[in-house]
C-alpha cells in the first residue's frame, strides 16, 4: 500500500475500492496504522480515503487519550489502594490501642476499687485512733490541771515559810542565811511562774480557760503594774518609763488577763534589758483600737524568730532563755489572750544588740463578746500551719 497523498498513475478503479476495503478491515482488526493511498483525482473515492484517514486518525489519539486515561485510572487505584492498606493498618493500631486501653481502664477501676476499700478501713481505723487520743487528750489535760494545782499548793507554803525566815519573824538570821533564803524565794518565785504558766497552757489546750470582763482605766492599770514592777527593775538599775495618750478610752477586758500580760512583756523587758537602761511602756488610741508599746533596749530578736516566737516552747535561744528562765510559754499565752480579745500582738527587733526590741498589742474600744469561743480558735500551739 502506499503513503498517504501518492499518487498512483491511472489505478484501476477496482483495486482502488479493494485498497479501502483492505484498510477498513484493518482498521475493524485493531491496526490504526494505515492510511488509505489517494490517486490524486480527487474523486469520489479519494474523498472517502480522506474521510476513512480521518476517522483512522481520530481513533488513534481517542485510543491514545484512552490508553493515557486508563493508566491515570491504574495509578489512582494503585494510591487508593495504598490510602485503603495505609489506613486499614491504622485503624487495626487504633483498635489494638483501645483494646489496650480497655484492658488498662478495667486494670484502674479494679486498682480504684481496691484503693476505696483500702481508704475506707484506713478511715475506720483513724476514727478509732482520733477517739483513742481525744481520750489521751482529755487524760493529759486532767493530769496537767491536777498536776499543777498540787504542785501550787506546797509551793505556796514554801515560799510563806521562806518569807517569815527572811522577816526574822522564826528568829534572826545571819547575813549568809538571808542571801541563801533570797536565792530559794527567786527560784520558789520562778518555779510557781513555770506552774502557773503549765496550768495556763492546759487551759488553753483544752479550751476551758475563763474570762471575766469589766470595764477598766488603762492608764491606771498600766501605772499600777509599772509601780509594781519597778521593784524587781530596780535590781538592775532599770528605769519604767510610762506614757499614756489622754484620749485612751476605758476598756470592757478581763483584767486579770491583760495584767498577765502586760506583766509578762514588762518581766521579759526587764530579763533581757542591760543594767542601768531604759524601758518605755506607751498606751495610744489608735482609729478603732488602744495600742500598747514595750520597749527595751536588751539583745533584740532576729526577724526570723519574730512570728515563732509566739508559739509554745519556742526560745529564739535556748541558752540564753535557760539562763534568764522560762520555757517558752509566756508569750504563747499572751498570744491567745490578745486574739481572744479581739486584738493582735507582734515584735519589732532589728535583732541587733543594743537597738532592742519593741513588743505591741491591740484591744478593740469596742469590746468583743464572744471571748472564750476566740480563744479556743486562737492556734497557740501551731496546729494549723502544719
Amino acid at each position: 500500500m502506499a503513503e498517504r497523498g501518492r499518487v498512483m498513475d491511472k489505478p484501476l478503479e477496482k483495486d482502488r475500492i479493494s485498497e479501502i476495503i483492505e484498510g477498513i478491515t484493518k482498521v475493524a482488526r485493531g491496526d490504526y496504522s494505515i492510511q488509505i493511498e489517494l490517486s490524486g483525482k480527487n474523486d469520489d473515492l479519494d474523498s472517502l480515503g480522506m474521510g476513512i484517514n480521518m476517522m483512522i486518525d481520530d481513533i488513534r489519539e481517542y485510543i491514545i487519550e484512552l490508553k493515557r486515561s486508563e493508566e491515570k485510572q491504574i495509578e489512582a487505584q494503585k494510591t487508593l489502594e495504598k490510602k485503603v492498606k495505609e489506613r486499614t493498618s491504622e485503624l487495626d493500631e487504633k483498635v489494638a490501642e483501645l483494646r489496650e486501653s480497655e484492658i488498662a481502664t478495667l486494670n484502674i477501676l479494679e486498682d480504684l476499687q481496691k484503693t476505696l476499700e483500702d481508704l475506707g478501713q484506713s478511715k475506720n481505723k483513724i476514727e478509732q485512733q482520733n477517739i483513742q487520743l481525744k481520750k489521751l487528750d482529755k487524760i493529759k489535760s486532767n493530769f496537767l490541771n491536777i498536776t499543777s494545782h498540787e504542785l501550787r499548793t506546797p509551793m505556796s507554803t514554801i515560799k510563806g515559810y521562806n518569807q517569815m525566815l527572811l522577816k526574822g519573824n522564826l528568829g534572826t538570821i545571819n547575813e549568809e542565811q538571808k542571801h541563801s533564803l533570797e536565792v530559794i524565794l527567786r527560784n520558789s518565785n520562778r518555779l510557781d511562774r513555770l506552774i502557773q504558766d503549765i496550768l495556763d497552757i492546759s487551759r488553753l489546750e483544752s479550751g476551758t480557760m475563763r474570762f471575766v470582763t469589766e470595764k477598766i482605766d488603762v492608764t491606771k492599770m498600766v501605772k499600777e503594774i509599772a509601780e509594781t514592777m519597778q521593784a524587781s527593775a530596780d535590781l538592775k538599775g532599770i528605769k519604767i518609763n510610762v506614757e499614756t495618750g489622754i484620749d485612751v478610752p476605758e476598756l470592757t477586758i478581763d483584767i486579770d488577763r491583760i495584767t498577765q500580760v502586760v506583766v509578762n512583756l514588762l518581766n521579759n523587758a526587764i530579763k533581757f534589758s542591760p543594767d542601768d537602761s531604759m524601758i518605755h511602756i506607751k498606751a495610744r488610741k489608735e482609729k478603732e483600737d488602744v495600742l500598747f508599746e514595750f520597749q527595751d533596749y536588751g539583745r533584740g530578736i532576729p526577724e526570723e524568730h519574730h512570728k515563732k516566737i509566739f508559739q509554745t516552747f519556742y526560745q529564739v535561744d535556748s541558752d540564753a532563755d535557760t539562763k534568764f528562765g522560762g520555757a517558752g510559754l509566756g508569750l504563747a499565752i499572751c498570744y491567745g489572750i490578745i486574739i481572744a480579745h479581739g486584738g493582735r500582738i507582734w515584735v519589732e527587733s532589728t535583732g541587733k544588740p543594743g537597738e532592742g526590741s519593741t513588743f505591741r498589742f491591740t484591744l478593740p474600744v469596742e469590746s468583743v463578746i464572744n471571748i472564750e469561743e476566740r480563744f479556743r480558735g486562737a492556734d497557740v500551739f501551731g496546729l494549723e500551719k502544719g
